[in-house]
């Protein structure tokens, strides 16, 4: 007999259907396999009886009598596409596996990565930008996944190959037969949770001057000005100097970079060529379309849901060594950079 239409699925009611004992149902449902057999047969019936009532386990009640609450926290903040791509992208691994997924939502200046209040079996982590938001991390004992940020010994960390990625820019470019090529990174376009930059900051504009010096070219000025505004930089860097392309550190800052050109009757790509990163909505919908470097973050966040779940279905006596994998970057070709003028 089955609950009638509009009444909640109990646990009773699937261990009644399957002809098991309630416990037993319990055992199968949860995935317990320590001190626990049950015969093929006996454990298909509880998840038939289980799928065909539509039975939804209360992680709220689970968390009170098990070991495990099968919740996962989400901690930091989603700043940009990326982040909120990737996380959109673990999320659906991990409901798929039968984990819950909760946030604080924790402001942009909070001061570091914060569980809930409630219990949690795990956590994926965002902005982990110092070694003071690694040991708040280590501190709590629990799994962790870093995304596009740190980790420690205790969690995995799943980023980006941000010098690879810049050199694929500079080779494009160079290609093309660039030679004057900037890069700018300005603070005022983003904002940074507690002022402190992410890591791929320092790394694209290192994999920048790195780059240009493999092919005998001089970095441009501006490559190290954050402080100035976009008109300022296309005033002093392409007007003044001459540069013919930049590349821009992200989507965002390139559409600004691309209106600050236009002020100054200087077209793209006819006049200056632009090469972003990211390849988020915005590279896809400017005028012109942006080339771009594009991070895979719905990878990073599957990948980074693979390696929690496998923590949280380690034996208690299993050691796991710390990963870190580190996702290539990809160059997309559209319509934002094209050949030098001809002087």
């Amino acid at each position: 007999m089955t609950p009638r239409s509009g009444t909640r699925v109990t646990l009773a009611n699937v261990a009644k259907l399957a002809g098991v004992a309630e416990s037993t149902a319990s055992r199968v449902l949860n995935g317990y396999t320590r001190n626990f057999r049950v015969r093929p047969e006996v454990r298909q019936r509880v998840l038939d009886a289980a799928r065909d009532l539509k039975y939804k386990p209360n992680p709220m009640v689970r968390s009170i009598s098990a070991k495990r609450t099968n919740l996962i926290a989400v901690v930091g903040w989603a700043s940009d596409g990326v982040n909120r791509t990737a996380i959109s992208s673990a999320v659906r691994l991990c409901k798929a596996a039968g984990k819950h997924v909760c946030t604080t939502f924790l402001q942009p200046d909070n001061a570091g990565h914060e569980l809930p209040s409630w219990r949690v079996d795990g956590a994926l982590a965002l902005q982990v930008r110092q070694e003071q938001d690694v040991e708040e991390l280590e501190a709590h004992g629990m799994p962790y996944v870093s995304i596009n940020g740190l980790s420690g010994p205790g969690g995995d960390s799943v980023s980006f190959h941000e010098a690879n990625g810049m050199e694929q820019a500079v080779a494009h470019l160079a290609d093309l037969g660039h030679k004057k090529i900037g890069y700018l990174y300005l603070e005022q376009a983003r904002v940074n949770p507690r002022g402190l930059p992410h890591g791929s900051v320092a790394a694209r504009r290192d994999g920048y001057l790195d780059s240009l010096e493999r092919r005998g070219l001089a970095p441009m000025p501006g490559w190290d000005r954050f402080e100035v505004t976009f008109d300022t930089y296309i005033r002093e860097s392409v007007v003044g100097e001459g540069a013919t392309a930049i590349v821009v550190y992200d989507d965002v800052m390139a559409l600004y970079a691309i209106q600050a050109a236009h002020r100054f009757g200087i077209r793209v790509p006819e006049d200056l060529s632009i090469v972003a990163f990211n390849d988020e909505l915005p590279a896809r919908m400017a005028t012109p379309p942006l080339t771009t470097v594009a991070l895979p973050a719905a990878t990073a966040g599957s990948k980074a849901a693979e390696l929690l779940l496998e923590r949280l279905s380690a034996e208690e006596d299993d050691t796991i060594p710390t990963r870190n994998v580190v996702l290539d970057e990809k160059l997309v070709v559209r319509q934002s950079t094209a050949p030098p003028p001809r002087k």
